[in-house]
């Protein structure tokens, strides 16, 4: 079976993490200075700080923006349930967007019809790599005062006309789970350009202490931090990041380019100055032979790796379909989502499917996925 993730552990993480253990000093400390600065250099803030999970970076970020119990934050609900489940832990109330049918991101042109007066931030979602569209996104939040939260915890190296994804609103997030671009096995990374919120996070992030640390603490706070030993391999993951998505755009291409010649194979949309990332290759299935969980079948039978990771979009989930039962719901009045129909998500929820798109593919491999659906499809 062809894996569809396929994290790269060489010697130089091996080497990275000796090194921390033998030094004694595991917890959050020079390492991950060094992590943080070689990242946000990347990036192209000012500043980022680690957190021990691309969620905590998510609730850390929505803290130190003030999002209050009972405000609103736009976001998707074709994405991992985290990133609205963030918005929830904070006592605030996700509303949920439909996505353009064929980037799977935000759709900017539903997002004014969703403001009200208690919306206070939007968090787009980099899907699968892609960018969304922030110069529409950053425009409306700029009429109507509104923060903006870009979830990039897939977007590693994606760009929108060369300016990196985890860029352009006030702060972003980024995972480093072990399927994604940049792992560590688990982690995070909030990047800013605002001093203020950068302050802020980093005293949420540890138990409300200031920058000059010790035993003062100046609000509540949490333990967010991140081990030494996770961040060296982040430190080397880092420096290599360039040369991996190079190697999954051009897998990406590759398919993109051998989707052509199918009609019923339709790839995520990179608009002109759009960049993907490849977190994922997950293209939609139009066809009246199999459905998607059949295609998926198909190609585990052909020793493809496949799945469909958001098959169920968040307004579906029981979460939200339970919402009632969530501790903030006593104070907070959550809308009623089973009454909530986003048609576009939940069509592309339906017909979806990813395939390896990882780095370490071989000609071999790609050559065994084309020829797979050759057989699937013809």
């Amino acid at each position: 079976m062809i894996p569809f993730a396929k994290p790269i552990i060489g010697d130089e993480e091996k080497e990275a993490v000796a090194k921390v253990l033998e030094s004694g000093m595991l917890a959050e400390g020079k390492v991950s200075r060094e992590f943080e600065k070689l990242f946000s250099e990347y990036i192209g803030t000012k500043y980022a700080t680690v957190t021990s999970n691309g969620t905590t970076a998510l609730s850390t970020a929505l803290e130190a923006m003030d999002i209050q119990p009972g405000d609103e934050v736009i976001t998707s609900p074709f994405t991992f349930i985290a990133s609205a489940n963030s918005i929830a832990m904070v006592g605030a109330i996700p509303i949920f967007v439909d996505i353009n049918p064929d980037t799977y991101n935000i759709d900017p042109e539903l997002i004014e019809d969703a403001i009200t007066e208690k919306t206070r931030a939007i968090m787009p979602v980099h899907i699968f790599g892609l960018p969304a569209d922030m110069k529409s996104i950053l425009e409306i939040a700029e009429s109507h005062d509104l923060m903006v939260l870009e979830d990039a915890c897939q977007a590693h190296g994606g760009e929108i006309d060369g300016k990196m994804a985890g860029s352009f609103g006030d702060a972003a997030t980024f995972s480093f789970y072990a399927t994604k671009n940049l792992m560590t096995g688990e982690g995070g990374m909030i990047t800013t350009n605002n001093e203020e919120l950068y302050d802020k996070m980093l005293m949420i992030k540890n138990h409300g202490r200031g920058k000059q640390g010790g035993y003062s603490h100046f609000r509540v706070g949490y333990n967010n931090r991140m081990m030494d030993i996770v961040s060296a391999i982040g430190v080397v993951q880092t420096k290599r990041l360039p040369e991996l998505v190079k190697k999954r755009q051009k897998n990406g291409q590759e398919f993109n380019d051998f989707f052509a010649e199918f009609d019923s194979i339709r790839p995520q949309l990179q608009e002109p100055g759009f960049k993907s990332g490849y977190h994922l290759y997950a293209p939609r299935l139009y066809s009246d032979r199999y459905d998607r969980d059949g295609m998926v079948k198909a190609l585990r039978d052909e020793g493809v790796g496949s799945r469909a990771v958001y098959a169920l979009p968040c307004h579906k989930q029981d979460t939200y379909l339970k919402i009632q039962d969530w501790r903030w719901a006593e104070f907070v009045d959550y809308p009623d989502y089973s009454a909530l129909t986003l048609p576009v998500s939940e069509d592309v929820g339906l017909r979806h499917f990813d395939i390896p798109v990882h780095p370490s593919l071989t000609d071999e491999e790609k050559e065994h996925i084309k020829n797979a659906f050759n057989k699937i499809l013809n």
